[in-house]
């Protein structure tokens, strides 16, 4: 089973709530779960330390609380859904496609990898940043300490996937980023 999270807050520093503003008529939040869901994952759901953003989301939702560990929510989401594989994006990144999910999902499948990206901001890619997409299989969340990052861990096969694409910045982090993916998508 592959579930796909999208991961989001509304704690941003920058621009706060930016996963509330609209895109096309829905929320930047759901419009990209709504990618998510039209991509091959089995499920989608909502990772988020907001219970706000749970309720407010038509989608299923987990709430984590305490401080953040990514890699504690991911096997945490793994085991609660069973999934041998989970795919990870961010809320603030609406350029995100199925086709782009889909392409990381089939090299991950393809390579045997125990974590598969196409851009992480700790490890070489020359994939731009807004389209991130992780997948990580749920054994290589069981290897790792509950603090260690997926890229660090000890015995995890890692796959970089590079996309070129002609954006600079596809991810939405200021107000002039929101408006410029408002007038493009």
């Amino acid at each position: 089973m592959i579930l796909g999270i999208v991961t989001a807050r509304l704690g941003s520093s920058r621009l706060p709530a930016k996963v509330l503003l609209p895109i096309k008529g829905t929320t930047m939040v759901e419009w990209v779960l709504a990618g998510m869901k039209a991509s091959t994952v089995d499920k989608t759901i909502l990772c988020t330390p907001d219970s706000f953003l749970a309720e407010y989301s038509f989608y299923e939702s987990l709430v984590w609380t305490g401080e953040r560990n990514m890699t504690g929510e991911l096997r945490a989401a793994a085991e609660a859904y069973s999934a041998d594989h989970i795919v990870r994006v961010t809320a603030d990144c609406p350029f995100i496609t199925a086709n782009i999910i889909n392409y990381v999902i089939e090299e991950h499948i393809k390579g045997g990898s125990d974590y598969t990206y196409n851009h992480n901001d700790n490890l070489p890619s020359v994939t731009k940043e807004g389209i991130d997409v992780e997948v990580v299989t749920r054994s290589a969340l069981q290897k790792l300490t509950s603090k260690e990052h997926l890229f660090i861990g000890e015995d995890i096969t890692i796959h970089r996937v590079d996309m070129e694409e002609e954006r600079e910045v596809f991810s939405v982090n200021t107000l002039d980023e929101y408006m410029r993916a408002f007038k493009e998508l």
